[in-house]
């Protein structure tokens, strides 16, 4: 007897960048109607900034994929295996054990966003897994939105992608705003209390969540990990993996080299070095990989469409008219927040962050020199704003769900929650604040 069909899900993050993209389609040909084209030339100037941008993140798609890949490599091997394992049984309640995954996802994220994404989806998976051996019901799904929180304060972090652009020598904005170092972006004083204040509205609203919430019963869905051991023989993996944290140690002390050393690149390159360093040989590194390879389909199909997004937003010009619609209409007491709502919103159409700022930073920091706003402030806002509608933004799940093995709408519904306290506390604070 054949299997029934399976039902496609009517949510999922793959429907979800369809209807996008189809919902951008058409907001593109009505900009460019009213602009005066016919809407035969409308419909096919925007159908060809959609294929034409289609492939526009491939280096980015393939950074993403690295990020999975090589961290779900390092999960696997056996020593980190036990090491995560061993930490996961330090939560003893259902309290300790969101608490301590929002923790500890949250230092990760701000130390790098891409370090933060995976060490968070692998805590969440283990101490979801200590917790249901210890008889402790506790949501997997609440456990990964914990963990998502590292999504939503990196922009404020090491890696955050507008306060380290503008403290570049020669970026694009430097006639304009000059440079803005660090000191008064990430290291300020309005961040670390901004930054504070937004952890402790996310750990109150899981405790909220805790509170009314019932004690589940189910298991998690994710297929158990499989621990691999490093190989035997001649070590050439660890000796290609040394060579390559040489190199990194090299440049760090370069003297002709520009803007920031810790980047994206720098991260997968790390990455690289450790699981060959780990796995010793190049078979068991081999073998590793594939099975990383397995959890990354999601990102290599959904980011070109998210790309296609991207390049009719920014050829149809709507999203500039955006951003500059809603500055215009805004107050000196009403700037800030506004400015975050903006930021908040592009993100669900635009979710990478220096992407983002390219588009949206100098319509901004136009603005704030008009108003007189301090521009390392408003860079900040900025950064609030983009990281903080994360939590609805199922792109940057895709490595958390293939991790956990929960699906998206179980995440989400507790996420929400975390967004809106969050969102609500960032308002207040820039509000009061600026």
């Amino acid at each position: 007897m054949s299997k029934p069909a399976q039902r496609e899900p009517l949510f999922s993050p793959f429907t979800l960048v369809i209807f996008l993209t189809i919902i951008c389609v058409f907001l593109g040909v009505k900009s460019l109607v009213d602009s005066g084209e016919p809407i035969s030339t409308s419909m096919k100037e925007t159908l060809g900034y959609w294929r034409n941008g289609f492939f526009g993140l491939l280096g980015f798609t393939l950074q993403m994929m690295m990020i999975l890949v090589f961290g779900y490599c390092l999960a696997i091997y056996r020593p980190v295996h036990s090491t995560l394992k061993r930490l996961s049984n330090i939560p003893t309640s259902r309290i300790q054990a969101v608490l301590f995954v929002l923790l500890i996802s949250v230092m990760a994220g701000l130390t790098n966003w891409g370090f933060g994404l995976i060490v968070g989806a692998l805590l969440a998976r283990f101490v979801s897994e200590a917790m249901q051996k210890k008889k402790i019901s506790v949501d997997p799904a609440l456990l990964a939105a914990a963990s998502y929180a590292g999504m939503a304060v990196w922009h404020g972090g090491l890696s955050g992608s507008a306060p380290l652009k503008v403290a570049e020598k020669g970026h694009f904005l430097e006639e304009a705003i000059g440079i803005i170092s660090i000191d008064q972006t990430i290291f300020s004083r309005f961040n670390l209390i901004v930054t504070s204040l937004l952890v402790l509205s996310f750990a109150l609203a899981l405790l909220v969540i805790l509170y009314f919430s019932g004690r589940p019963s189910y298991l998690n869905s994710s297929k158990s990990l499989r621990p691999i051991d490093s190989g035997s023989g001649f070590p050439l993996a660890r000796i290609v993996g040394l060579v390559m944290v040489l190199c990194v140690i090299v440049g760090y002390f370069s003297i002709d080299g520009e803007g920031s050393f810790f980047d994206l690149n720098l991260v997968n390159f790390m990455l690289f070095a450790l699981v060959l360093i780990a796995y010793r040989s190049l078979s068991r590194f081999t073998d590793s990989v594939k099975e990383g390879l397995k959890n990354s389909a999601d990102i290599l199909i959904q980011f070109p469409f998210y790309a296609g997004i991207l390049g009719v937003l920014t050829n149809t010009g709507l999203l500039s008219s955006f951003s500059t619609w809603i500055l215009a209409n805004s107050s000196e007491a009403s700037f800030a927040p506004l400015s975050l709502i903006a930021a908040a919103s592009v993100n669900f159409l635009v979710p990478s962050g220096g992407g983002q700022w390219a588009v949206q930073g100098p319509i901004l920091m136009d603005v704030s020199q008009t108003m007189n706003f301090d521009l390392g402030k408003m860079v900040m806002v900025f950064a609030f704003g983009d990281q903080i509608s994360n939590l609805l933004q199922p792109f940057w799940a895709l490595p958390l769900l293939a991790i956990t093995g929960v699906k998206a709408k179980d995440v989400f519904k507790y996420s929400f929650w975390m967004f809106v306290a969050g969102f609500v506390m960032l308002l207040v604070l820039m509000t009061v604040l600026l």
